[in-house]
C-alpha cells in the first residue's frame, strides 16, 4: 500500500467591498460597488491603479535608497539618440529619505502620449499622501491609510474639482 502525502499551501483570500463614487463638475454623478478577491496583500497605490486604473501614471517603486538626493534620467532607447523627436525622457527626483518627489515624462504629441509631471508628498508615516501635477497644480490623487497601512481611500480631482472618490467599504 503506498500513501501518499500532499502538502498544500493556500494565501488566504477575503473579499473587499470598495464603493466608488464620480462627480461630473464637482456635482454627484454616480456611486457603484466592486467586490474585490483580497489574497494577503497590502492595498497600495499600485492596488488601486490595477483595479481601478487610477492613478494612470506612477513611478515602478516610490522608494530607492540608492538614489537618494539624485535626479535619475531614463530614456526609452538608452542606445538612441537623447532627443525628444525621436526618443522620450522618464526622470525621477529623490530626496534625502530615497523617495520620489517628482516624477516626469517628456512625452510624445504626435503618437499621443502627452507629457506629464508630477509632485509627490508624504505624510508623517512616510506613505504618499498627495501626487499632484506640476504643470496644472489643480489635477491630482489624494491618498487615506489605515493604521495598517493599508489605503483605505483615494480621491482623484480634475481642475481642482473632485472627479473620483474611491474607498474602502465598511
Amino acid at each position: 500500500m503506498t500513501v501518499f502525502s500532499l502538502a498544500s499551501s493556500a494565501q488566504t483570500e477575503t473579499s473587499k467591498i470598495f464603493k466608488k463614487t464620480e462627480y461630473i463638475n464637482g456635482n454627484f454623478y454616480r456611486q457603484t460597488a466592486d467586490t474585490i478577491k483580497v489574497a494577503d496583500q497590502q492595498i497600495d497605490i499600485y492596488f488601486f491603479k490595477r483595479h481601478f486604473f487610477s492613478p494612470y501614471y506612477l513611478p515602478e517603486k516610490f522608494t530607492d535608497q540608492q538614489h537618494k538626493n539624485k535626479k535619475i534620467s531614463v530614456w526609452r532607447d538608452p542606445k538612441g539618440k537623447k532627443d525628444y523627436q525621436q526618443n522620450w525622457e522618464n526622470t525621477y527626483t529623490y530626496d534625502s529619505l530615497g523617495r520620489v518627489i517628482n516624477y516626469t515624462y517628456s512625452g510624445c504629441f504626435v503618437c499621443s502620449n502627452l507629457p506629464f509631471s508630477y509632485t509627490v508628498s508624504y505624510n508623517s508615516a512616510g506613505q504618499v499622501e498627495r501626487i499632484f501635477n506640476t504643470t496644472n497644480l489643480k489635477d491630482g490623487f489624494k491618498f487615506y491609510y489605515n493604521k495598517k497601512g493599508d489605503v483605505i481611500k483615494f480621491e482623484k480631482y480634475l481642475l481642482d474639482k473632485l472627479e473620483t472618490v474611491v474607498e474602502l467599504a465598511d
